[in-house]
């Protein structure tokens, strides 16, 4: 038994390593996320949670064209806001497109439908469309050309502004989980 491990444990990363490596970043790659994300409010003491999707095409090795949607579940017992619903669009660069471990850097505007959760004594709704800025940061590990890990953080900034106290919407965000790679382009 202990031979057999040791002649694994010798061939093993031989095999591995003489198998012809792949670029998976490359232009007409279609990656697509859908995982829950955490955000801090940084004027409150309070955590969201949301449901999240992202797509992400690159157009080349190093730039992409990038789309967030932020589905509000719920926040801890302080809970100030009954929607914040959020999408967002923009570009990101990749830092390193030749290894599996690619980080990027990237900016985007965004909207967001927000209610507050004060009640109004003359019955007004008081859902908003806020604009956002926010930018995101955070790498992809491709594991296959099917499928890779990563890790996201984000920072948004906005105001809910309506017939109340207007509520700041600066958060920090995490997400992390795995991903689904689709490559668009057909081979010439």
């Amino acid at each position: 038994m202990v031979k057999r491990f040791l002649l694994l444990a010798f061939v093993l990363p031989i095999v591995l390593f003489a198998q012809e490596k792949e670029q998976i970043v490359k232009k007409g790659l279609l990656r697509t996320t859908g995982t829950i994300s955490f955000g801090q409010l940084t004027n409150h003491q309070q955590t969201n949670l949301y449901l999240t999707g992202n797509t992400e095409y690159f157009t080349n090795e190093h730039i992409t064209a990038r789309g967030d949607i932020y589905y509000y579940l719920k926040s801890g017992d302080k809970q100030m806001l009954n929607q914040n619903h959020q999408l967002f669009a923009g570009a990101s660069y990749h830092i390193n497109s030749t290894s599996k471990f690619v980080p990027y850097i990237g900016i985007q505007p965004g909207i967001a439908i927000t209610q507050s959760n004060e009640v109004s004594i003359d019955m007004k709704n008081n859902v908003t469309v806020t604009p956002l800025i926010s930018s995101v940061t955070g790498f992809n590990y491709f594991a296959s050309k099917w499928f890779h890990l990563f890790i996201d953080g984000r920072y948004v900034a906005g105001k809910h502004t309506s017939n109340h106290t207007p509520i700041s919407l600066n958060e920090f965000r995490l997400s992390f989980g795995l991903g689904f790679n689709l490559n668009v382009l057909t081979k010439n």
